[in-house]
């Protein structure tokens, strides 16, 4: 498994994934890249500015919808945590369905997947 070698709470298997950002406050949507996925949250990379604290949701179009929370952003990316977690079979199935050899480095990926059903851990009471 590929991960990066930044300590966090879990792996973050890297990926790539073609994605939308939706910025409520202001309303704007653009195309982001996921670049690494764990059950907290993922790193983006974008050439739109986000900043800390912003609240977005982050969609793979026609498979899932994550809201989440800037955490830090830096030139070109950023990491967000999701609101709710991700179950670990929710990510192993979108590590596996992204393995490196289909990366493509920033070209869009247009690689089709099955739903990954109920993606989101249970809410915690």
């Amino acid at each position: 498994m590929y991960v990066s070698l930044d300590p966090r709470r879990s792996d973050r298997p890297l990926v790539e994934l073609a994605a939308i950002v939706g910025h409520p406050r202001t309303g704007r949507r653009f195309a982001v890249e996921v670049v690494e996925i764990s059950c907290e949250g993922c790193r983006l990379l974008t050439s739109e500015p986000v900043a800390f604290g912003d609240q977005v949701l982050v969609s793979v179009p026609g498979m899932a919808r994550w809201p989440a929370r800037v955490v830090w952003a830096r030139s070109g990316t950023a990491g967000v945590e999701f609101h709710r977690p991700l179950k670990p079979d929710a990510v192993s199935h979108f590590v596996a369905a992204f393995p490196p050899e289909l990366w493509t480095y920033g070209q869009n990926p247009r690689q089709t997947l099955e739903p990954a059903p109920d993606l989101a851990a249970p809410a915690r009471d």
